[in-house]
């Protein structure tokens, strides 16, 4: 059996995603009842922009590299997290988690392509070309899906 990664370096990766997924599959309202555009608390301190905040943190405290690989990976999960928010919350949950892991799958995709251009690692970069090839079949199959069922409004 191949051995795991090290958790310690994916670990905050994990948990944004989390984050990012579990706002954006509640749907909130704000103050006047109506549901927001991205679903998404109105007010500041969502788990979401808590993420943000962390990774932009991170990179102006200089407690994350300069070096092309982070700023790459960094990038990627930046254009994942956008993505995954301009997607729609319809009220059919679907559609979301179709169009939702699409993009995330997406972003796993850019961030594999990250550590094949930049990682040292010969177990990874194994993973990584495999990560590739699910993700974009996976990615394939969603569209499929995404193409056969239109979002449906939630039935009362």
């Amino acid at each position: 059996m191949p051995q795991r990664p090290k958790t310690s370096a994916i670990l905050p990766t994990i948990a944004v995603l989390t984050a990012a997924l579990t706002a954006a599959c509640a749907p909130t309202q704000q103050a006047t009842g109506q549901p927001t555009t991205t679903g998404m608390p109105a007010q500041q301190g969502t788990a979401m922009q808590q993420g943000t905040q962390a990774h932009q943190d991170m990179m102006q405290g200089g407690s994350m590299s300069n070096s092309p690989g982070s700023q790459a990976m960094m990038g990627s999960m930046q254009k994942m997290q956008q993505s995954m928010m301009a997607q729609p919350m319809t009220g059919d949950t679907d559609h979301e988690l179709a169009s939702m892991m699409r993009e995330h799958h997406r972003g796993a995709v850019d961030m594999a392509r990250v550590e094949l251009q930049n990682g040292r690692d010969p177990e990874l970069q194994k993973m990584a070309r495999k990560m590739i090839t699910d993700q974009e079949k996976e990615i394939r199959q969603l569209d499929r899906w995404l193409a056969r069922h239109p979002a449906k409004p939630p039935q009362s």
